[in-house]
């Protein structure tokens, strides 16, 4: 007997993102510069493929440069242009627009 667990949300959720990528130009991602990996959304990838991508590292102030540089590249290679801002105190906000720009094209 296998058991499955993949609640029905989620599965519903996934076709809806799915279903509304056709409309969009440009994915924004969301991650904690912290903890980049791991506070990503572990479908992303499959979920919006090919679509241009800005992936913004929010909290920069609360992390490492060096170490934010090395995930930058990671993400480079992905295709995706990757930002950073501390969205707290409204830095670095611009420059998500100036990626999406570049991003489309």
């Amino acid at each position: 007997m296998v058991i499955q667990w993949y609640p029905g949300h989620m599965a519903k959720a996934k076709r809806e993102v799915t279903e509304q990528l056709k409309k969009v130009d440009v994915v924004f991602e969301l991650v904690d510069a912290r903890i980049p990996f791991s506070s990503r959304n572990p479908m992303i990838d499959e979920v919006i493929q090919q679509k241009p991508r800005v992936v913004i590292f929010n909290k920069k102030d609360m992390t490492n440069l060096k170490e934010m540089e090395k995930w930058y590249a990671f993400f480079r290679e992905k295709g995706a242009y990757p930002v950073a801002v501390d969205a707290k105190h409204g830095k670095g906000l611009k420059n998500v627009e100036a990626a999406a720009i570049e991003a489309t094209r």
